[in-house]
């Protein structure tokens, strides 16, 4: 980006912070074509892409007091469009691991108030065991299966081998396992849901 085009961004980033609906209309026809393009690479769906779009400046618009126009606007706003999409995904994978285990498990297909508290506390389960575990135990996880990272490029960042990283994802795989057990068919496809993490 040309330095005239950083310092007219800065200022409108700025002036977005203030509140200035102009402003904010105008980053939004700047960067929409290009963070639609993104979104259509994540998701292959114009209405799933258009929905993040709009999302992605809902939340913009949200945040903008504590936006900083010294950062990179477009890193922002795909780094917010990424983690939409991965929501997206995780509620979808959640719902079908949902279902998958009703049909294992039950033969009454009309008690759906007992099921969904169930698929509630089952999905909280997850959430809240990966939560706890060692805060280095639990760094990997997030940089593996939230972020997507390979394990050289988490090993890389935290200063150390392949096979520690390899090692602290498997206790922490190990870990959830145990947690869901009599719940396999929901484990397997929970755990689905950070595997398709972008």
């Amino acid at each position: 980006m040309k330095t005239g085009s950083i310092m007219c961004l800065h200022s409108a980033i700025e002036a977005l912070k203030t509140g200035d609906i102009a402003a904010f209309e105008s980053l939004y026809h700047l960067f929409e074509p290009k963070l639609y393009a993104f979104a259509m690479h994540l998701v292959r769906q114009k209405e799933d892409a258009e929905e993040i779009v709009q999302e992605v400046f809902l939340k913009v618009w949200a945040r903008r007091q504590t936006m900083d126009p010294d950062k990179n606007f477009d890193g922002y706003l795909f780094s917010i469009a990424k983690n939409i999409v991965y929501n997206k995904t995780r509620r979808r994978v959640y719902e079908f691991a949902f279902t998958q285990y009703i049909t294992a498990t039950s033969t009454d297909t009309g008690c759906f108030t007992e099921e969904t508290v169930a698929y509630q506390d089952l999905t909280k389960l997850l959430e809240d065991t990966y939560a706890t575990l060692p805060p280095v135990r639990r760094q990997v996880f997030v940089l593996s299966r939230v972020e997507g990272k390979s394990n050289s490029e988490i090993a890389q960042l935290l200063n150390t081998s392949n096979s520690n990283i390899e090692n602290h994802l498997n206790k922490a795989l190990k870990t959830i396992k145990e947690r869901f057990k009599g719940y396999e068919i929901v484990y397997v496809f929970l755990l689905g849901c950070f595997a398709m993490a972008i």
